[in-house]
């Protein structure tokens, strides 16, 4: 789907949170060490499953069972809002947010990350955002479509009028499988080229230019 086809007829933007429109500085590397640690308390030695670290906890908790996935939970969102505590919104978040809504475009977040840990940083989220996702109200996050589609539901827009704007390829995955126009920024830990080869459509540093550049491919319309 080439990026000039849905910039004409966008009526939602579903943006990510950690990299995207704010700064956790969550340390994957140390939690994942972290819950790795808990299973192996509870007998369990490596090859650990591969993926992401939510989908990494779910594979490990089928072996070793529910006790272990809720200490493993429990333990993610203490490190998140950890993280949430020296975490900040980016500096152009809110009038960002304030213009795409005067220019009429329905907003949303979806997220990885936990309510708690969201709020902690942006407390007036869902007052800015007319759907907010954070992983415990959906059944499945991205990369798995549902986590967007779901968003657009809530938004009464379709995916194909509809942008995902996020850092991780998980995002652009997630913007691929449901139709949606896949934005990439740069302004979390992922470069370019990931980003590109996960499916990005349009590619911006971060999202603070974002209207200006879809008011550009507009206009490159032929």
């Amino acid at each position: 789907m080439p990026a000039s086809g849905p910039v004409s007829t966008l009526g939602a933007l579903v943006f990510d949170f950690d990299g995207t429109l704010a700064e956790l500085n969550l340390d994957f590397a140390a939690l994942r060490s972290e819950v790795h640690a808990l299973a192996r308390r509870r007998g369990r030695r490596g090859p650990w499953p591969a993926g992401y670290l939510l989908e990494e906890v779910e594979a490990l908790a089928k072996e070793l069972g529910p006790e272990f996935a809720r200490r493993a939970r429990e333990l993610i969102q203490r490190r998140e809002l950890e993280a949430a505590a020296r975490g900040r919104l980016f500096p152009f978040t809110r009038p960002l947010l304030q213009r795409l809504r005067a220019a009429g475009y329905a907003l949303g977040v979806v997220t990885r990350n936990c309510a708690a840990a969201v709020r902690r940083v942006f407390p007036q989220v869902e007052e800015v955002a007319g759907c907010f996702l954070p992983r415990e109200r959906v059944s499945r996050v991205k990369p798995h479509p549902e986590h967007l589609l779901s968003a657009c539901r809530r938004l009464g827009v379709p995916p194909p009028h509809t942008a995902m704007v996020g850092d991780h390829p998980t995002d652009m995955a997630a913007a691929r499988a449901a139709g949606c126009l896949a934005v990439g920024v740069t302004s979390g830990r992922s470069p370019a080229a990931d980003l590109r080869a996960a499916g990005a459509q349009l590619l911006l540093p971060d999202a603070s230019g974002l209207l200006e550049r879809l008011a550009q491919a507009k206009k490159a319309l032929p």
